[in-house]
């Protein structure tokens, strides 16, 4: 008759046959038990990260996010590229960005040039 060894037995034959040491709190929770950690043993917390429940930030936008955010298409951004009416671009890699103080920038220059179009034409 052979004899049955339980889950302790087990682990003891099998972490002779191991090349790195048992870790007793997997081989306790495999056998359905469960070891307290000591607290000064637990993980120590995460340090918070300076942008944890913010958004980092927008410096700047792709081309295509900017379109959306002044609500234009892009093909009509490339319209106003080719008559020199498109806000700068800076190129990063292979992408162009639009920082945000140039939208702003050019927001401004629209809004100054539709105002001074719409006093242009009231005069007689």
């Amino acid at each position: 008759m052979t004899k049955s060894c339980g889950p302790a037995e087990l682990d003891e034959s099998q972490a002779k046959h191991q090349s790195r040491p048992v870790d007793e709190h997997a081989a306790a929770a495999a056998a359905g038990r469960f070891i307290d950690v000591p607290p000064d043993l637990s993980m120590p917390p995460a340090s918070p990260s300076p942008y944890q429940g913010r958004v980092p930030p927008l410096l700047g936008y792709s081309i295509r996010e900017f379109c959306g955010a002044v609500g234009i298409s892009v093909s009509y951004f490339y319209e106003l590229k080719q008559a020199g009416l498109a806000p700068r671009t800076m190129k990063l890699g292979s992408r162009r960005i639009i920082s945000v103080e140039e939208a702003q920038k050019w927001c401004r220059e629209r809004t100054e040039a539709s105002e001074s179009a719409k006093r242009e034409s009231r005069q007689p």
